[in-house]
């Protein structure tokens, strides 16, 4: 499954579970997910009678990455993106603020570098990579 599949699909919400890196060849980043039409599904989830997927997002390769808690997000009109739950972002203060502190025109060069972020029902995700993630469905 692709991201970008996950970005133009609608109506339904997602949920964090857990973020870790595991630094291997294949993989330095992992990102668990529950995903429901039903957001009151991840809320009790598991529950026997729930329609959830869980979904394993890995990303081969990250330069950075976020999560925060959503009480304390800020809505930002000048972000442009794409997406619902799963998000590619176009125009993003997150990406102007790493530009800033980071080296990336000298260490990447000509490298397609993405926003990628998973509005979660609870949480916001946001990981810049110059790698497209592999997401397997893991129920």
């Amino acid at each position: 499954m692709r991201f970008k599949d996950l970005v133009n699909e609608t109506g339904y919400h997602i949920s964090f579970e857990r973020i870790f890196e595991l630094r291997t060849k294949e993989v330095s980043l992992r990102i668990i997910v529950n995903k429901s039409v039903e957001p009151t599904e991840l809320l009790i989830n598991p529950h026997p009678d729930s329609k959830v997927k869980t979904l394993q997002v890995d990303f081969p390769n990250y330069i950075t990455y976020s999560v925060i808690f959503d009480d304390y997000t800020i809505s930002n009109d000048t972000d442009k993106f794409q997406g619902e739950a799963f998000r590619i972002y176009t125009k993003s203060n997150y990406f102007d603020f790493i530009r800033k502190v980071s080296d990336l025109n000298t260490l990447l060069p000509g490298e397609n570098i993405t926003h990628y972020s998973l509005a979660c029902i609870e949480h916001k995700v946001d990981i810049i990579s110059n790698k497209e993630p592999n997401i397997t469905e893991i129920n």
